[in-house]
């Protein structure tokens, strides 16, 4: 793996950590992640700052006054809307030519105009005998994010890459020992419910399920979800080729999620468990996560070996 996500402004050292900036309908999520070459990485701040009243952009210049952001390196991540992940077969043209190949590409797969759009691409992991290698490509809306950098470097951030949320679960779930064997992770937040498959730190698919208050209404909105999830463990079964996927973990663990973990426990052959706050692998914890902050940490995860 390697390469990146949009990254235009980056400036400041990347070996300090980073901070991870989430802006959401109700306030604002921030994680600061330290690393040291002679340390395990660790979790110095991660709080939820909601805007009662005020202004986001506002509430942003408090906090990056508060935690002294203008020389961190930061990262923020789009929300739904705002950019699309699709995944499509490689194009048989040069390195150099593969974003205008992959722009052609997709062009009728988004529902705004290509030339208003930032692409990024990477791999998927595994390359089927007699198919294409398979990519995904992150389709950004060039508005967005000019608004999202405008509003971090109004606020004085240091902004040094926008990221999206998929890629953040992909840094949580590496954070799980299921991990390693292979993990569905579902993450319920305000823009809706992402479900990732990931094994050893690469992603391999993902969806969204846009309401996360229909999902958790009733019965209907729980056979939805599982029904999304099947299908999720389905194609990653048939199309790979690999091992089937025995770990689903949701996340976050509120009473909220509880019903949706036991429906789940009973309909699927998976073990299925809730995410445990506080534990974070290898990474130490100075401070607890809040559950809005999930993802927010999953960016600030960001680093080589789980990255693009």
């Amino acid at each position: 793996m390697g390469g990146g996500m949009w990254g235009r402004w980056r400036r400041g050292r990347r070996d300090a950590g980073l901070a991870g900036i989430g802006v959401h309908a109700s306030g604002l999520s921030f994680v600061r992640v330290v690393r040291n070459a002679q340390a395990p990485a660790r979790i110095a701040i991660a709080e939820f700052r909601p805007y009662d009243g005020a202004e986001p952009d506002r509430v942003l210049a408090r906090l990056v006054q508060d935690h002294d952001l203008k020389r961190q390196p930061c990262t923020t991540l789009l929300g739904e809307g705002e950019y699309r992940l699709l995944q499509t077969e490689a194009p048989d043209v040069k390195s150099e030519e593969l974003r205008a190949a992959l722009r052609w590409r997709i062009k009728d797969l988004i529902d705004f105009h290509v030339n208003d759009a930032t692409l990024d691409v990477f791999d998927v992991p595994v390359r089927m005998p007699g198919r294409a290698a398979l990519v995904y490509v992150v389709v950004g809306r060039n508005e967005a994010i000019r608004a999202r950098a405008d509003l971090m470097h109004n606020a004085g951030a240091a902004l040094d890459i926008i990221d999206i949320p998929e890629l953040a679960q992909r840094n949580l779930a590496y954070l799980l020992p299921e991990d390693r064997e292979g993990v569905a992770l579902l993450t319920l937040t305000e823009d809706g419910v992402y479900i990732t498959i990931t094994r050893d730190g690469a992603l391999y698919l993902s969806r969204t399920v846009a309401d996360v208050s229909s999902a958790l209404a009733d019965s209907r909105g729980f056979e939805h979800l599982l029904l999304e999830l099947q299908r999720s463990l389905d194609y990653f079964e048939s199309s790979f080729r690999q091992n089937p996927i025995m770990h689903v973990v949701v996340a976050p663990a509120t009473t909220r999620t509880e019903a949706l973990v036991a429906f789940l426990r009973n309909h699927l052959t998976q073990r299925v468990a809730s995410w445990e706050a506080g534990r974070y692998g290898d990474v130490e914890a100075d401070v607890p996560v809040p559950d809005a902050c999930l993802l927010t940490l999953g960016a600030a995860l960001r680093q080589d070996k789980v990255a693009l």
